[in-house]
């Protein structure tokens, strides 16, 4: 005990000699409140930290979540809150993939999921690393790119500049030259992030840098860096309590070696013939809808647009909420879902409002339109889920409640499958349901794995009628008898994720797999009659695969359209979107199809 005593005094006598320019900070990552111990753990280093007055702030860098569930980031946010300094935080993966909120939840506690904060002769700056629920990996938005442009050019001119992710600035995010090309236009001097669970220093891309460790007790015990930073370098300390201060790493700030632009091209037609592009540097987290030959884009901001096949924007509105899931059309009729709780429904050709509800439930699947009878009267029905799990079905043109399902215990992401009058779609608690269309009576459900994380809730499942097909992140792939829920055959043998699709006869399977390789399989009995390997790379980008006049497209994490042709048993690159997750490629009319990326990048293009 002493000896504790001693070192403290002694790192508080250091700080006194410290320059005007001169400060401490403490920096927590990998939080996972959620995960064994992790609550605790934070805060012992919450009182830790309240124990060292000269600490002046505190950063958290991510993954503060374990499920991203909304409970989780409320008891994070109430054990930091007793920090007697002010903290600033971003999220992680961790915080973003599963998030029930539709990733708003974050910015409703912190106010905002990044952060600019001035500290002696140093601007701190963090952004967000994290993907909106599309598969694991980093990305930073092109609306985050924007505002930390604004930052570098008009608010940190004279400061040095750290900047914090959680994601290290690598191949983890894959779009990290932006960032690069945004921070050598100021005096960037040091990277921090978090991710790996481990106090580690790396140059990136010739900036120096440190991962820092989970506060989790993990293998050891929990613990969390002190920084002190100097004119000439920044000295990292690890704290765990009872064990003295141990310095694990040096930054040295004082070479000044010029960063180079990182020029990357953002469009490449390899097969393809581009028709129109354009670029709305704005989250598109939802996949493109093509109905009557139009192009509607829902954007995470909730703007709505529609342009027709010569990419003229025919209209423009808002939901005046965040859009996270594809809407649906019948009948001339657009129907949209809100995060915020909001059911809305549009004049598909003209944009103009026609009716809204608000539910008071987080609007999280994508939709699907079915044929309905509400009071005797035959109707449409637009179906969704929330991020309670409940599953609605709605008329569409007058809004009304036709059945509501109750089964799921968590979040639909999916998009419910409609077929022989029953719809199948997974949740995130383990189970993939049956409900019948007309009733929302559950008919059955199934699972293979009880791990939350290996849940079919991502994945849009496919049926030749008879049989579900799903993949699973337990890299499964299983066929569900329609009618009775059993399991007909599963498959191991993919290296699959969360991308399937069914051939237009039923006959073949096509799967994209978690790492490189493209696979068709028989839907009969799973048997692997063609594999690709596209050298892609970790692929978690959930898409779904489609065929049109046998030829496969499907895209992935890195913004690459392939197509598969089974005929020639070749796969190839098509057209790359740039670097950011492109969704499932669309049919907008004979031989013409339409894709889109997170970044709000719409092309429409032919083959060669």
């Amino acid at each position: 005990m002493i000896q504790k005593h001693f070192f403290a005094l002694a790192f508080l006598l250091l700080s006194f000699t410290l320059s005007a320019q001169d400060y401490t900070f403490a920096w927590l990552s990998d939080i996972h409140i959620g995960a064994p111990t992790a609550e605790q753990d934070l805060m012992n280093c919450v009182m830790d930290i309240n124990k060292h007055p000269e600490i002046a702030f505190v950063v958290a860098t991510g993954d503060i979540a374990e499920k991203g569930k909304d409970a989780e980031l409320t008891k994070a946010k109430e054990i930091l809150d007793k920090l007697n300094v002010n903290y600033y935080i971003i999220p992680g993966n961790h915080d973003t993939k599963w998030s029930e909120s539709g990733n708003t939840i974050f910015k409703e506690l912190w106010g905002d999921d990044k952060f600019y904060f001035r500290e002696g002769n140093t601007a701190h700056i963090g952004i967000n690393s994290g993907v909106y629920w599309r598969g694991g990996g980093g990305h930073f938005t092109a609306e985050d790119l924007g505002w930390l442009d604004s930052m570098v050019n008009k608010e940190s001119k004279g400061y040095e500049l750290y900047f914090y992710s959680h994601h290290p600035m690598d191949g983890d995010v894959h779009n990290w030259f932006k960032a690069v090309n945004i921070l050598r236009k100021g005096n960037i001097k040091a990277l921090f992030w978090g991710h790996g669970h481990n106090n580690r220093l790396k140059t990136i891309h010739g900036i120096p840098g440190a991962m820092g460790r989970s506060t989790l007790t993990g293998k050891t015990v929990w613990g969390y860096t002190i920084a002190q930073s100097f004119t000439d370098s920044i000295v990292l300390f690890e704290s765990n309590g009872d064990a003295p201060l141990k310095r694990w790493g040096v930054i040295d700030k004082r070479s000044a070696v010029p960063l180079p632009a990182v020029d990357s091209l953002q469009t490449i037609a390899y097969n393809a013939k581009l028709l129109w592009s354009k670029e709305f540097h704005s989250t598109l987290s939802a996949p493109l809808l093509i109905y009557d030959k139009k192009i509607y884009a829902a954007f995470y901001d909730g703007t709505l647009r529609c342009f027709d096949e010569n990419g003229k924007q025919l209209w423009k509105n808002t939901a005046f909420g965040t859009i996270v899931s594809r809407p649906s059309a019948a009948s001339n009729i657009l129907a949209v879902g809100t995060v915020e709780g909001e059911l809305l429904t549009y004049n598909a050709t003209t944009g103009a409002l026609i009716q809204s509800i608000g539910l008071e439930k987080k609007i999280t699947s994508q939709f699907t339109i079915i044929n309905s009878v509400y009071q005797g009267e035959k109707t449409l029905g637009v179906v969704f889920g929330t991020s309670d799990g409940t599953l609605y079905n709605y008329d569409l043109y007058f809004l009304n409640l036709i059945w509501e399902n109750t089964s799921a215990k968590a979040m639909i992401e999916t998009r419910p499958l409609y077929v022989k009058d029953r719809l199948i779609y997974g949740a995130w608690d383990n189970y993939l349901y049956c409900v019948d269309a007309a009733t929302g009576t559950l008919n059955w459900r199934w699972t293979e794995n009880q791990n939350f994380y290996y849940s079919p809730a991502a994945a849009v499942p496919v049926s030749d009628g008879k049989a579900v097909y799903i993949s699973v992140p337990d890299k499964h792939v299983s066929a569900v008898d329609l009618m009775l829920g059993s399991t007909i055959w599963r498959k191991n043998s993919f290296d699959a994720w969360e991308s399937i699709g069914i051939s237009e006869d039923g006959k073949r399977l096509f799967i994209k797999s978690v790492q490189n390789k493209f696979h068709i399989a028989e839907s009969s009995n799973g048997k692997q009659v063609m594999e690709s390997d596209m050298k892609s790379g970790l692929d978690t980008m959930p898409v779904e695969l489609h065929e049109y006049d046998g030829k496969v497209f499907f895209t992935g994490k890195h913004g690459m359209i392939f197509m598969s042709d089974y005929l020639k048993k070749e796969t190839k690159p098509v057209l790359f979107l740039g670097t950011a997750r492109a969704h499932t490629v669309q049919l907008l009319s004979t031989g013409v199809f339409a894709a889109s990326n997170m970044d709000g990048k719409l092309v429409v293009f032919r083959l060669q």
